[in-house]
C-alpha cells in the first residue's frame, strides 16, 4: 500500500513559487528603456516614411507598449498607463499638424502624459521590487529599470521646460540637432543621463532657476535610490543565504 506524501511536503514546495509580481516583464521593459535612451539619440530623429514618420516615432511607441504591457494583468493600472501612452503619441503627433502656440500646447501635452506614465510606472515598479522577497534576474532587471525610468521621467520634463522657454538650457549651437521625433528630445535625454550620474560634462547647462533646481533634484533623487536599493539587495541577498543554510542543516 502506497501511503500518501505528507501535506508538508506539498507546503514546502508551495514556498518556493515565485511571486506573481516579479514574472520576466521587467527584462522586456529595461530592454525598451536602453532602446529609447541609448540606440534613440542615435537614429531617432530619422525620418524613414513620408509624411513626417521617424524612427523615434516607432521606438517611443514600442516603449510605451512594454510600459503598458507591463501592468496588463493589474486592470486599473493597465487601463492609467493605456490612456496616458494613447494622449502621449496623439498629443505629438497633432502638434505637427498645427502651427505656433497651438503646437506647443499639444506638444506639451503630450509630453505631459509621458511624464505621467513614466512617473507612474517608476512609482509602481519601485513598489514592487522594494517590497518582494524574491531577488532573481528580472528584480535586478526592474531596479534597473526605475534607475532609467527616472532618468526618462526627468528628460521629459526638461524636453517640457526647453518647450516652454527656449533659454531654460545653455545649449552650444553646434550640438543643436532638429528633432521632430516624437518623445523625449535627445539633447534633453543625454543631459539627463549625465545628471542623473552625476558626471556634469558642462556641455549642456541649465540658465533657469526652474532647470537648475530639477537637475538638483534629479541629482539627488538618482543617488539615494542607488544607495537604497543597494542596501535593500544585498540585504535580501544575505538573508536569503542565510535561510538556505538553515534549511539545509
Amino acid at each position: 500500500m502506497v501511503e500518501p506524501r505528507p501535506a508538508t511536503c506539498r507546503s514546502h514546495l508551495s514556498m518556493r513559487i515565485p511571486k506573481p509580481g516579479i514574472d520576466g516583464r521587467y527584462t522586456w521593459l529595461l530592454a525598451g528603456l536602453l532602446l529609447l535612451l541609448i540606440v534613440g539619440p542615435l537614429v531617432g530623429r530619422f525620418e524613414i516614411v513620408g509624411g513626417g514618420l521617424y524612427i523615434g516615432d516607432f521606438i517611443l511607441v514600442m516603449v510605451l507598449l512594454v510600459a503598458v504591457r507591463a501592468f496588463f494583468r493589474e486592470h486599473h493600472h493597465f487601463l492609467i498607463c493605456l490612456s496616458l501612452a494613447i494622449l502621449a503619441v496623439i498629443g505629438g503627433s497633432i502638434a505637427r499638424a498645427l502651427s505656433d502656440d497651438a503646437a506647443v500646447a499639444s506638444r506639451v501635452v503630450g509630453h505631459a502624459a509621458e511624464a505621467g506614465l513614466l512617473g507612474y510606472m517608476t512609482l509602481l515598479i519601485g513598489r514592487d521590487i522594494f517590497t518582494t522577497d524574491d531577488v532573481d534576474t528580472d528584480t535586478i532587471c526592474g531596479a534597473v529599470s526605475v534607475y532609467l525610468l527616472i532618468a526618462a521621467t526627468f528628460a521629459v520634463i526638461f524636453t517640457i521646460l526647453e518647450t516652454l522657454d527656449p533659454t531654460a538650457f545653455r545649449l552650444p549651437s553646434d550640438i543643436r540637432i532638429p528633432d521632430a521625433s516624437l518623445g523625449p528630445d535627445r539633447l534633453m535625454a543625454y543631459f539627463s543621463i549625465v545628471t542623473i550620474t552625476t558626471v556634469g560634462y558642462g556641455d549642456i547647462t541649465p540658465k533657469a532657476e526652474m532647470a537648475r533646481s530639477l537637475a538638483n533634484l534629479e541629482a539627488l533623487l538618482g543617488q539615494i535610490y542607488l544607495t537604497v536599493l543597494v542596501a535593500r539587495l544585498v540585504g535580501r541577498n544575505l538573508t536569503q543565504s542565510f535561510e538556505r543554510k538553515r534549511s539545509q542543516e
